[in-house]
């Protein structure tokens, strides 16, 4: 349990005075020290306690991240005669780092608790008492963001009474009624926007699967569906023995492709990178689909064997050795990432930005150290980034450089942030390396990758 006596001296030394941020490292480290014990009901008691501080945690990270961006907005920033990304790129991508977030989503942490804060004020002392989440609080900040802020105090005031004991549907339920009954005329601007927005996303998941997700006007959505649901009555009725799931995924695929993905393999391009063992065919290594994540070896082999015997696959191997799990580096005497080295560079970084929890596609392949300061177009001076990421690196007090690393260390990049945060990335570990491996000499590495390279 916590040590109450030093939890009240803590208390009292904090009470009027600043927090600092030793201080709440005190709090944070006081709260890790935890032993549940006692009878249940006592345990119950302890974890609304810790949901009330979880809350209040957020509360106070609303207002942190509003009163950081302000200021940070405030500073006068020198541009030294290059173009800057928007400022909420750049304090956003800082927000990130301290919460551990994407990029993109600390730029919405800043978005969002400026709103709670500004326009938001009964929802935000809602969160600070524990009677929402941090969760359920955005989701209110981001339902009204079409609204002015006018209107965002108005639903604000209309929805206190109800928030307590909401859950997370019924919340955005809320929200929406209180604003088609205060702003009727924003509320339908707002739909025919979206309704201009209409799109087609796609999402990996992580088995080997990933999401469609089309957005289209409801009476567009409902057509699609009938006829999916059409597609699944007339298999049935010919003893189709899919799922009806099955039946729709394929369906669908199929109209908007041509080929019906039950019955004809697909054109496939692999990009397998291997290790030894693997390469001379007795590894389990997976496969490394660049931008995607890893297959199963068996899933891959079947994949490509389908593939192969329709006459629609093309094997392309790359040698990865198995003590620094890199591929090989590569230089280029033009300015630009292309060709074969871009394609490195892609592979090195698993197809994912680089940044710090940043799990975006690469966009971008960027210079570490920039061209025109005198650096390399070489893969230890190159970096694939998010197209966010990269001009956020552009940032007057920003800086990376890549440090000197013994040989046949995975690639890492080092940098500052304007406000002095410390960042550090390492590529992904490829297929192959030590755990279990052959130790196999220098020729026969050499001849592995000569081989791989024939072939």
């Amino acid at each position: 349990m916590i040590d109450e006596g030093k939890e009240a001296a803590v208390g009292a030394d904090r009470a009027g005075a600043a927090w600092q941020a030793s201080d709440l490292h005190d709090l944070a480290d006081l709260l890790a020290g935890l032993v549940p014990s006692g009878l249940p009901a006592d345990l119950l008691d302890q974890l609304e306690a810790l949901q009330r501080v979880k809350a209040a945690a957020a509360a106070a990270q609303v207002a942190v991240t509003a009163a950081f961006a302000d200021e940070a907005d405030a500073e006068q920033v020198q541009t030294r005669g290059r173009r800057t990304p928007p400022r909420a790129m750049s304090i956003g991508a800082e927000v990130a780092l301290a919460t551990l977030a994407s990029p993109w989503a600390g730029e919405q942490r800043v978005l969002l608790s400026r709103r709670l804060r500004d326009d938001l004020p009964c929802t935000c002392a809602a969160l600070a008492r524990g009677d929402l989440t941090e969760d359920r609080a955005f989701a209110v900040a981001r339902e009204v963001g079409h609204l002015d802020p006018a209107r965002r105090r108005v639903v604000d005031a209309d929805l206190e009474p109800r928030l307590p004991g909401l859950g997370d549907h019924r919340i955005r339920e809320a929200v929406r009624r209180s604003c088609q009954t205060t702003a009727a005329d924003a509320e339908a601007g707002r739909h025919r926007r979206a309704r201009a927005d209409r799109r087609v996303t796609t999402r990996r998941l992580d088995d080997g699967t990933g999401q469609l997700v089309a957005t289209l006007p409801l009476e567009v959505l409902a057509g699609v569906r009938a006829s999916l649901d059409d597609a699944v009555a007339t298999a049935r009725a010919e003893g189709d023995p899919r799922t009806a799931g099955q039946v729709r995924a394929d369906v669908l695929a199929a109209r908007v492709t041509g080929l019906d993905p039950s019955v004809e393999s697909p054109q496939v391009r692999v990009n397998l990178v291997i290790g030894v063992e693997s390469l001379l065919g007795a590894g389990t290594e997976p496969g490394l689909i660049p931008g995607e994540g890893f297959l199963p070896a068996a899933l891959c082999t079947d994949l490509v064997r389908r593939a192969s015997a329709a006459a629609k696959a093309t094997l392309r191997r790359l040698f990865a050795a198995p003590d620094g799990r890199s591929l090989v580096a590569m230089e280029s005497s033009s300015r630009r990432f292309d060709g074969l080295l871009a394609e490195l560079l892609r592979l090195r970084d698993g197809g994912t930005c680089r940044t710090p929890g940043c799990n975006a596609v690469i966009r971008h392949l960027d210079h570490v150290q920039r061209d025109a300061d005198g650096g390399r177009t070489s893969a230890v001076n190159g970096q694939g980034l998010c197209e966010r990421c990269n001009y956020v690196k552009e940032t007057p007090g920003w800086t990376s450089w890549v440090p000197v690393l013994p040989p046949r260390s995975r690639h890492e990049v080092h940098g500052v942030t304007e406000h002095l945060r410390i960042t550090r990335s390492t590529s992904p570990p490829l297929p192959g390396g030590p755990a279990g491996a052959t130790d196999y000499s220098p020729a026969e590495r050499q001849l592995a990758s000569n081989f791989t390279l024939a072939s």
